[in-house]
């Protein structure tokens, strides 16, 4: 039976090997001089491919663990979908614009989605403020970049934002995954101590 354990309660090494590959990403979009749309796209191709499977890892750790695990199936099937479709699915008979066109559908509607449900987990997951506020204000950033890119700019600008995506909530996973690390260590430390004390009382006696 699973247990109520939190999908923001995940190992903070996934926090932190997603948050590098985002922040990585983001970074290469948004300073990157070219303008090849295939190449673009393969780029976040592969950083959607690499973040889907952290999060299927993260997935099958938490139902051996037996904790919940549907948040990580639904994150992780997503992020496959898109880069998946990024990657391998062309719109048969469809021109280039079409195409491009599609794909920036397809990411607009990523990042509006991705936003909403860090906002989500935010409110139904911390008790720390501080985790909770920097998990709302990226989500929010996401929805406002989400809604820029629907805006009909140009594919190349539209990937530069989508890096501006990928850097802000790859910094916040970081930094998360940091943070949680730290937790885990005080806790850690906390029961260790705790275990202490009767020894040294029945040593006292």
């Amino acid at each position: 039976m699973s247990t109520k354990r939190k999908y923001i309660e995940s190992h903070w090494l996934v926090f932190g090997i997603k948050g590098a590959i985002a922040a990585l990403a983001g970074l290469c979009l948004t300073l990157t001089t070219k303008e090849n749309t295939e190449y673009l796209t393969a780029i976040v191709g592969c950083t959607m491919l690499g973040l889907a499977l952290v999060e299927l890892f993260n997935m099958l750790h938490r139902k051996r663990r037996q904790h919940t695990w549907g948040a990580s199936f639904a994150i992780s099937l997503i992020e496959l979908v898109v880069a998946i479709f990024l990657l391998f699915t062309v719109k048969p008979n469809a021109s280039a614009s079409d195409t491009i066109a599609l794909r920036v559908s397809v990411l607009s509607a990523y990042t509006l989605v991705a936003s909403v449900i860090a906002i989500m987990l935010a409110f139904s997951g911390f008790q720390n403020t501080t985790d909770r506020a920097m998990w709302v204000i990226d989500g929010m950033i996401g929805c406002v970049l989400a809604f820029a890119m629907f805006n009909g700019i140009d594919v190349t600008t539209h990937i530069k934002i989508f890096g501006i995506y990928l850097l802000v909530k790859g910094l916040t996973d970081m930094y998360f995954g940091a943070h949680s690390r730290e937790e885990m260590a005080e806790l850690h430390a906390e029961k260790a101590a705790k275990k202490e004390l009767p020894s040294k009382k029945k040593g006292k006696k």
